[in-house]
This record gives structure tokens, sequence and C-alpha cells, in this order.
């Protein structure tokens, strides 16, 4: 058994003075990849931020394996005037990082994914956005890795990439995708 890096235990979360959430359990596992699946609306970014620790509970307890890292590939951001797309996707990383080990980040996801990392991301079509996005989750290197509807805007070949990635990937992975086939090469477990 692979060790438990999450836990969220009875948790309760209110929406707007309602109860969206009663009682739920759920743990992560190192090395554990999970398809997050489920309607429109039924709670899949709100889960995803309870992970992340940006929704808290309402009731119940939330553990987190002291160190463990989280990256979060959101579906949508807002591009900065002159932000590049290294910018966003070196953007909180430690500044002590090697040039070696940029480059070879760089060489191993970014160019991969078809940027270019001097690209002006105001520039970028929504299908290359989502793609830097994608980059920036993967660069981080995290403990648990969430990516929302990732295979959008992609072709065959990327999605193959993709679930590559995924495979040799070592920390945990929690996919949210309406791509039935992705999911089935990705993950081992279903929420």
């Amino acid at each position: 058994m692979s060790d438990l890096i999450l836990s969220v235990e009875e948790a309760s979360v209110m929406i707007a003075g309602k109860p969206f959430f009663e009682d739920m359990t759920f743990h992560i596992h190192s090395g554990r990849k999970i398809a997050l699946v489920g309607k429109n609306g039924a709670g899949k970014t709100t889960l995803m931020n309870m992970i992340t620790g940006h929704r808290e509970l309402d009731d119940g307890k939330r553990f987190v394996l002291a160190g463990t890292t989280t990256g979060y590939m959101q579906q949508n951001i807002e591009p900065k005037a002159g932000q590049t797309v290294r910018d966003l996707v070196f953007e909180g990383l430690p500044d002590t990082l090697e040039q070696w080990d940029i480059d070879y980040r760089i060489e191993s996801i970014i160019a991969p994914l078809h940027l270019n990392i001097n690209d002006d991301l105001t520039n970028l079509s929504g299908g290359q956005l989502r793609r830097a996005c994608l980059a920036k989750a993967l660069v981080e290197e995290p403990d648990i890795l969430l990516l929302d509807e990732p295979t959008n805007h992609m072709d065959l070949e990327l999605i193959e990439w993709l679930e590559n990635y995924i495979a040799g990937y070592r920390g945990a992975v929690l996919i949210v995708s309406h791509d039935r086939t992705f999911l089935a090469n990705t993950t081992d477990r279903v929420f």
C-alpha cells in the first residue's frame, strides 16, 4: 500500500447556506491515478479546491502529509499583458533552479506541448493557453497533480503524449475529464 498523503473525513461543505457535500470521506495515496467524474455542477471543482486547501471545510477533517505539494491545472486563466509562457510556467518555482533543470523541463514538458517559451500569453489561442496551464502544473512536479479537462483543445498526438507522461508520473494524479478513453488509459481509481 502506498503512503497516504491527503485525507478528507466526514466533510461537510455549505454553499449559500445549503449543504453541498455532507459526510464526505476520501483518501489520496502516493502514486494513485484517480478519475473524478460527475455531472456539471456536481462539485468537482469544489472538491479540487478542498484538496488544494482553497476551500475550507465547514465540518470534518482534512489531513495533508507534511511537505506534500499540490499542482492544479485550472480550466481558465486571465493572461496578464507582457506575461510570457516562461513567466507563467515557471512562476512560483524556486529561484534556485539550476539552468540545466530549467532546460530539462522546457525540453521534456513545454516543447512537447508545442509551446514557445517566449510567446506573449495575450497572443495565444484558447487551446495554447490551456496547454500553458498544463505545462505549469507539470513543471511544478507536485505530489498531487490536479488536471481539469486537460485534453480539451488537444489533438491525438498531444493526448497520447500526456497519457505516457501520466503513466510515468510518480505522484498522485486526479483528473476531471469527459474523455472516457483518456480516463481509461490514465487512471486506476474513480471518485
